[in-house]
């Protein structure tokens, strides 16, 4: 039997029902959108181990690294206040664009051009 493609987020997205963080391990649905993912930067094939993935002992979800699975935990498993939440949200937005940038000059209107 042939090992399932798995997937992980550069960044917080919803895909088919899930509220995926970045770093975080899934498989494709087949979903409309799911080429799109891939060529703007959303999420990259994951390439490594299954015994390198670390597991949120929270909800069991699995992750790349110890520092996103930390992030997960904070953000989805942590109570925070509405200013604390702003905040943290400002943060992540600077810090993706920094390390995980989006692909935009693939959109389809770029790719067209």
């Amino acid at each position: 039997m042939a090992a399932k493609t798995l997937y992980w987020a550069t960044r917080p997205f919803g895909y088919v029902g899930l509220e995926l963080d970045r770093g975080q391990i899934f498989e494709m649905a087949g979903a409309r959108n799911d080429e799109k993912l891939v060529r703007l930067g959303y999420v990259q094939q994951y390439t490594g181990k299954a015994n390198d993935l670390v597991e949120c002992a929270a909800c069991g979800g699995r992750f790349i690294g110890h520092n996103e699975r930390i992030y997960h935990y904070e953000k989805r498993h942590v109570a925070h206040n509405p200013f604390t939440e702003d905040e943290m949200a400002e943060r992540e937005e600077c810090r993706l664009e920094e390390i995980a940038p989006l692909n935009l000059d693939q959109t389809a209107a770029t790719l067209a051009a």
